[in-house]
């Protein structure tokens, strides 16, 4: 991502562009109608030179960074988020050319699958203080799922969200990081936003999400220097266990 002036601009391929465009424009109708997110506009698409334009918003703030700083909103954004993830599976609807699925150990029953955000961590996740809105970046898959998928089970933009909040963790605050907090708090808004529908399916995917976390944590500590890469893959093996240990437990 590149910030000119007020844009931010993503180049790419032009039809995972294309993708991201519609993705977002339907999320920014959704957020409006809802009330609960803002998703910044799309300024341009231009595919011939594989440039999508957007608006840039200033004085945001991550989830990521609000957990960080012990900042009080962190939970109430996290919980708003995810209320806000229910409503865009229920609503975010895509053409047919754009439904690319998730690997098949993320496929639900054909009539539970539904369109994805695709990346939904807490650093897309975001308080914008000039508004006090929740505002939701980055509709493009994750590049750990190939960036491709739109469309497959709900549990997994739940799970990845949730897991992203494990791993986020900074290592010198893993002993005194409120992961089990945060994530407890997108899955009750995830249920209070999906009518009150219990995630009765949400240990299911647990060794699934488990096998993303480590293929995570790897890229990650390959890109590292030897005893860096020693003491993130330390401190990630605690932040896994905990993980697990939260799945186990969870009662949503």
């Amino acid at each position: 991502m590149e910030f000119v002036g007020d844009i931010a601009r993503k180049t790419g391929a032009p039809s995972l562009l294309a993708v991201e465009a519609a993705k977002t424009e339907r999320a920014g109708q959704i957020g409006k109608s809802s009330g609960l997110f803002y998703v910044p506009k799309v300024v341009e698409f231009a595919p011939d030179a594989g440039v999508l334009d957007f608006e840039r918003l200033r004085d945001m703030s991550t989830l990521l960074e609000l957990a960080v700083s012990r900042d009080a909103r962190a939970l109430e954004l996290a919980e708003k988020a995810g209320r806000a993830l229910a409503v865009v599976h229920d609503q975010l609807i895509l053409p047919d050319e754009m439904k690319e699925p998730l690997p098949a150990e993320w496929m639900d029953a054909p009539d539970e699958n539904v369109f994805i955000h695709g990346d939904f961590g807490c650093t897309n996740l975001c308080f914008h203080a000039p508004s006090g809105q929740l505002v939701i970046l980055d509709w493009s898959t994750a590049p750990l799922m190939g960036r491709t998928p739109t469309f497959g089970s709900r549990y997994f933009d739940i799970l990845w969200s949730a897991s992203y909040v494990f791993r986020a963790a900074p290592s010198k605050r893993v002993f005194n990081w409120g992961a089990e907090e945060i994530a407890r708090a997108l899955l009750r808004g995830y249920v209070d936003g999906f009518s009150g529908q219990k995630l009765n399916k949400l240990k299911d995917y647990r060794l699934q999400i488990s096998q993303l976390h480590r293929k995570y944590v790897r890229s990650i500590a390959r890109k590292r220097p030897p005893l860096s890469s020693m003491a993130y893959r330390c401190s990630q093996a605690l932040m896994h266990a905990r993980l697990n240990r939260f799945l186990r437990n969870c009662e949503l």
